[in-house]
């Protein structure tokens, strides 16, 4: 059963060429859909230029929503938070939102 799961992530620093790799070979391997939105713009996780172009032009201390759709979003989700939180210079800060069950 898919199941869409959201959750802000509130940064201090743009996260690293690192990171937003680690984010991409992830979301690949993923059986669903990562959407990621910031300042009314959405990009998919999966389509590398346009979310390395969407991250880089993040501003500092900007507020991200991650939008996660598929099986195994709770797993997922923590995935992305531990990829986001590799750099303690980041202080990034995490809340989870309602999860939504679709069948």
């Amino acid at each position: 059963m898919n199941k869409v799961i959201s959750s802000d992530i509130k940064t201090n620093k743009r996260l690293s060429m690192r990171q937003i790799m680690n984010l991409y070979q992830v979301t690949k391997e993923f059986k669903g859909n990562i959407y990621f939105i910031c300042n009314h713009k959405l990009v998919e996780a999966k389509k590398l230029s346009t979310f390395v172009s969407f991250v880089l032009i993040l501003q500092e201390c900007a507020t991200l929503k991650v939008i996660l759709e598929g099986e195994n979003v709770q797993a997922m989700l923590e995935k992305v938070q531990t990829i986001c939180k590799k750099n303690d210079s980041n202080k990034l800060g995490f809340q989870s939102n309602q999860t939504v069950n679709i069948e």
